[in-house]
């Protein structure tokens, strides 16, 4: 019975997460989790800009 629930632990934990590279693929490339990161940073600055700059124009209109 122990056995099956680490099992599904381990199946939940592997759909959800990349596999772990401690180098890029090629010399060159950059880590795919820091491009990952940066994507999620640049997504939340903008709609951080995009709500102020939509709070500053219905303040103008007002």
């Amino acid at each position: 019975m122990k056995d099956v629930g680490v099992q599904k632990r381990k199946d939940i934990a592997g759909c959800n997460e990349s596999k772990l590279t401690f180098a890029p693929q090629s010399g060159n490339a950059p880590d795919p989790r820091l491009v990952e990161f940066v994507r999620l940073l640049a997504r939340h600055a903008a709609r951080r800009w995009y709500e102020q700059a939509n709070k500053e124009q219905g303040s103008k209109r007002s």
